[in-house]
């Protein structure tokens, strides 16, 4: 299996057409149990990126929200109105981190789904994937990426981790038509062009949250998806591997505290 290139990063960083304009990212996700992973998610793709960011979660987390990433503007999720209209004018939207998966989370998810377009890139991970199982939603047709660890793979694919093959993940991104993530120890990446990746660097088996932000936040720095997905899966291990070193257990918020600086290793 192929790897990811340390290079990569570089050639994402330092394309001149990463600067032309800034890209709209909404993290949508965080019920009043899981705001943690909704800002870990936003936070690593500002991080990733600089560009303006906006949190669609439960008004209770707002305090906390604002205290944990002030850059960040706040919509209520269930501001159906509000919510659609963050979702129109996003380049990236990221469904899922931390939503829950009842009822009142589909119908947050059904407010994404109809208002992305094919002009956008909408990342699917955590909740949206079981409520999108559940309910059975099709997956729309937008420039999509899921992001899943091999249990979430597991249940969402009805493939039991042991039969998780090469092949049969390549067959289901083909399908799909969707780039398709499997954070694993050295995470996976599946190309709509059939391409399969792997990262070099291994990584704990810690949430994918941390992630999920990187991919939205490189996404807005270059058209080249393919590219920037596998320059947020190395990232993710770079910076980890670093941190390793020192640091044990490495946790997803150290990760992203450390984007910037690492970052910075890869610009000219």
């Amino acid at each position: 299996m192929e790897k990811i290139a340390k290079s990569i990063l570089t050639t994402i960083l330092n394309e001149e057409e990463k600067q032309v304009a800034q890209q709209r990212i909404v993290v949508v996700g965080g019920n009043e149990n899981g705001g943690g992973s909704a800002f870990i998610t936003a936070k690593s793709a500002f991080y990733s990126s600089g560009n303006p960011i906006t949190t669609a979660t439960d008004k209770l987390n707002l305090g906390a929200l604002y205290a944990n990433l002030p850059e960040t503007n706040y919509i209520n999720y269930f501001d159906k109105v509000l919510l659609a209209d963050a979702i129109s004018n996003a380049s990236v939207i990221v469904a899922g981190p931390g939503l829950g998966s009842d009822l009142r989370s589909s119908d947050i998810l059904d407010v994404v789904l109809a208002n992305a377009s094919l002009n956008q890139t909408l990342i699917l991970s955590d909740a949206a994937l079981k409520i999108i199982k559940e309910s059975g939603h099709a997956l729309p047709k937008t420039s999509l990426i899921l992001v899943a660890d091999e249990a979430e793979w597991a249940s969402f694919s009805n493939t039991p981790t042991e039969q998780q093959t090469t092949d049969t993940l390549a067959n289901f991104q083909q399908k799909n038509n969707a780039i398709i993530v499997i954070k694993k120890a050295h995470t996976e990446l599946f190309l709509k062009n059939g391409s399969v990746i792997a990262n070099p660097l291994k990584t704990s088996q810690t949430s994918t949250n941390s992630l999920t932000g990187m991919i939205a936040g490189l996404t807005t720095l270059s058209s080249n998806t393919s590219e920037t997905v596998a320059a947020a899966i190395y990232l993710h291990g770079y910076i980890e591997d670093q941190i390793s070193r020192s640091q044990f257990p490495v946790l997803p918020s150290r990760i992203v505290d450390n984007i910037p600086l690492f970052l910075k290793e890869f610009t000219i």
